[in-house]
């Protein structure tokens, strides 16, 4: 696949930053994972598990999860080649799947999750169908939710703005569900909104000036690796980068991202993410951003009039605006009551039909009230396989 696109992006904004430097910190060990991704065993993609393992591999990311539809790939079944480089595996998961556009990626589950048998989706059933039993999009949320903790895994509801997707008031009064997939690089997903969606991120703002928990994650929910079009699902359009302190282990990076220790992306890159709770700090990696921007394979959103180069953002209650900046390293004092902050970092390029295209990074919020302490103390997810030993099986 080869975009036919020239790209006018002014020098000056992957220049090296003239801003003042920050105290020394020793450099965040980041490392690159999709929390999403398809293989034949699903019956709709195109690849097999070892093929998509190894387009990942190829690609520099660390990590990688194979998210059936109701299906579970033991990690130890994919063969991958020998002698491969030893910074990246393969976590175990599967994307549960029920009624009604509700799917849920079990990260790191110890074995198969029961899901509900839905796929592929009628958009005509619905909760009023007599031909389904009573429930609500929040009861199979949680249901997915609990089975996957069950599982020894950590819940990552996907892709709410797929079909008749979740709103915010579906989400709300799930339990113990604390990752959702901010971003998702499908193109029948409408991250941005559509006429039966507000955009994803005004729906995180309202779970999050809620009370509620929840983190953004971003992945490309990979199917076609045959074919190449903006038109069907490729990889490499979103990914996780996770800052695990340097341990590359199927629980360490599921514990980091449990504790918010991550951003999502869809091409923008930072070199570093700090806060407490009185500064929040983000520096950008303009060369990582600009290999990212390289790539064939990811996609921005287009619009019509932009502003080229970085833009940072940091947001509150509500999704007020807080602060703007267009410097590329950012120490930004909270002097907030609200009860969370978070950060947003967008690159805007104009192509050669003179459109816009803009990428994102979204930092995870700091929260200002009791919910620090639950990321804190790893009230959010911790390993604990002890009650479930056994590797699952296909279904």
């Amino acid at each position: 696949m080869k975009k036919l696109y020239f790209f006018l992006i002014p020098a000056l904004f992957f220049a090296c930053s003239s801003q003042p430097e920050m105290a020394e910190e020793e450099p965040t060990v980041w490392f690159k994972g999709n929390t999403h991704a398809h293989t034949v065993v699903c019956g709709h993609a195109d690849t097999s598990p070892d093929s998509v393992a190894l387009w990942y591999l190829e690609r520099d990311y660390n990590f990688l999860i194979l998210s059936e539809h109701n299906n579970f790939i033991d990690p130890d079944s994919v063969n991958l080649p020998a002698g491969h480089r030893t910074d990246f595996i393969l976590v175990p998961g599967e994307e549960v799947t029920g009624r009604q556009a509700i799917h849920t990626t079990g990260m790191n589950v110890q074995h198969y999750v029961e899901g509900q048998p839905s796929y592929p989706y009628d958009a005509s059933l619905s909760a009023d169908d007599p031909n389904l039993p009573p429930e609500t999009k929040t009861s199979v949320i949680q249901q997915h939710t609990d089975s996957v903790l069950h599982a020894g895994g950590l819940p990552i509801l996907n892709h709410p703005n797929f079909v008749s997707g979740a709103q915010v008031g579906d989400i709300r009064p799930v339990k113990r569900l604390h990752l959702f997939e901010l971003y998702n690089g499908h193109p029948a997903v409408y991250n941005f909104g559509n006429e039966q969606h507000i955009a994803v991120e005004a729906k995180w703002d309202s779970l999050l000036t809620s009370g509620m928990l929840i983190l953004g994650v971003s992945s490309d929910d990979a199917h076609q690796f045959q074919t190449w079009s903006e038109d069907v699902s490729n990889p490499g359009r979103g990914w996780v980068m996770v800052d695990s302190e340097g341990e590359l282990t199927p629980d360490a990076i599921t514990q980091a991202m449990a504790r918010g220790n991550f951003y999502a992306t869809n091409g923008v890159m930072l070199a570093e993410v700090h806060h407490s709770a009185d500064r929040y700090v983000i520096q950008i990696d303009t060369n990582w951003t600009r290999q990212a921007m390289e790539s064939p394979y990811i996609i921005g959103k287009k619009t019509t009039e932009g502003t080229t180069g970085f833009k940072v953002e940091f947001f509150g209650d509500g999704g007020a605006l807080l602060h703007t900046s267009t410097d590329l390293q950012i120490d930004f004092p909270i002097d907030y009551e609200g009860g969370y902050v978070r950060g947003k970092v967008s690159f805007t390029r104009q192509l050669a039909d003179g459109q816009f295209e803009t990428f994102y990074a979204w930092t995870q919020p700091r929260f200002l009230d009791e919910r620090a302490g639950m990321l804190d103390n790893n009230e959010v997810w911790s390993p604990n396989h002890d009650h479930d030993h056994e590797h699952g099986h296909d279904h």
